[in-house]
């Protein structure tokens, strides 16, 4: 251990990089690292959201849950050097330094990360969801002495409101869409949120539901992994059929085009999104507050209840984040942007 850090230390800024020893760790470099040569290096990628899965093109040893591998492969992404890991693990890495693997309730599969050396603590959270869904289990806030935290709407007025609500507002306006004679077509992402919509409808409502083909090669990787979703891909002989015969909810990740489907249908456009609460959705006819990350409050919450002694703020509104949270007494860090320019944890507590 002689010339090294006996504290965590942290490198860069798009590619974030936290050294423990020898130990280098990367958790989701939005660039594919320039030198992964070294043995010690590793990369963390927390769920399967593409501007979390750079790390994927890189020859650096990945670490992943099973999910999130099945999710990249089956849009026709490679893994190479990947290992699968299940929430809930904990892997050994070198000089003593322990991984370990927590929900992060953002989607299938994605996950916090929370590294222990020296009787220290850092966490990563990744983008997180502390509301549990009809699909995952809320994330939990770990006790840290270091957090690493996204800061997606980290601004006072994206407050959003309980998901029991929204998701009982989504299937009244479908029926009603329905029983009016119109087809309630869908943009949502495709990884996460699709899903969870697929399971609200089938909960809540008997219809049919259409989705077009790369939603269906997710979802395809939902009901492997033991989500049961009910749903039809439009470019099957099946799903041509049921779009033929109208009475459907129609969810795609692209932009509606009306000329996909026969000209005797009449739609109604809806978005489900976060962002809905704050800012006008004028392209679609029906916007709902749903969303996979946490809001304002919920991001709070977590930084009260880890209690970590220092943040870093990964993405997001990380200005008036940082703003609030210097407000309540939370020391912020920055990344040093080189290795001459490694952050101590004892740097900043």
């Amino acid at each position: 251990m002689s010339g090294f850090s006996t504290d965590f230390q942290l490198v860069g800024s798009k590619n974030v990089t936290v050294i423990a020893g020898r130990q280098r760790i990367l958790f989701d470099p939005q660039k594919p690292p320039r030198n992964p040569a070294s043995r010690q290096s590793v990369a963390c990628v927390s769920h399967a959201h593409s501007d979390h899965t750079a790390a994927f093109a890189s020859s650096i040893d990945k670490y992943a849950t099973k999910v999130t591998l099945d999710i990249h492969q089956a849009l026709g992404g490679k893994t190479p050097k990947s290992q699968p890991v299940n929430l809930g693990d904990r892997i050994s890495l070198s000089d003593g330094v322990d991984l370990h693997v927590h929900p992060a309730g953002h989607m299938l599969g994605a996950c916090q990360f929370a590294v222990e050396w020296n009787g220290r603590r850092l966490v990563y959270t990744g983008d997180f969801n502390p509301s549990s869904t009809l699909i995952t289990e809320g994330a939990k806030p770990i006790p840290c002495d270091i957090l690493l935290i996204e800061a997606t709407y980290g601004r006072p007025d994206a407050v959003f409101p309980p998901r029991e609500s929204v998701y009982a507002e989504i299937a009244e306006w479908t029926s009603s869409s329905l029983k009016s004679g119109k087809i309630p077509a869908f943009q949502v992402y495709a990884k996460g949120k699709a899903q969870e919509l697929i399971c609200i409808l089938n909960k809540y409502l008997v219809v049919p539901v259409v989705v077009d083909s790369t939603v269906a090669k997710v979802s395809d990787v939902y009901v492997q992994h033991g989500v049961p979703l009910k749903y039809t891909a439009a470019d099957t002989s099946t799903g041509k059929e049921k779009i033929r015969k109208g009475g459907f909810v129609y969810i795609s990740s692209k932009k509606f085009n009306r000329r996909l489907f026969p000209s005797g249908h009449r739609f109604v456009r809806a978005r489900a999104t976060g962002w809905s609460k704050i800012f006008p959705m004028k392209s679609v006819d029906k916007a709902f507050t749903l969303s996979a990350h946490a809001d304002f409050q919920q991001l709070l919450d977590y930084v009260g209840e880890a209690e970590p002694e220092a943040v870093f703020l990964t993405c997001g509104d990380t200005t008036t984040f940082r703003a609030v949270l210097k407000k309540i007494g939370v020391k912020i860090v920055n990344a040093g942007r080189g290795t001459k320019q490694q952050m101590r944890l004892s740097d900043f507590i």
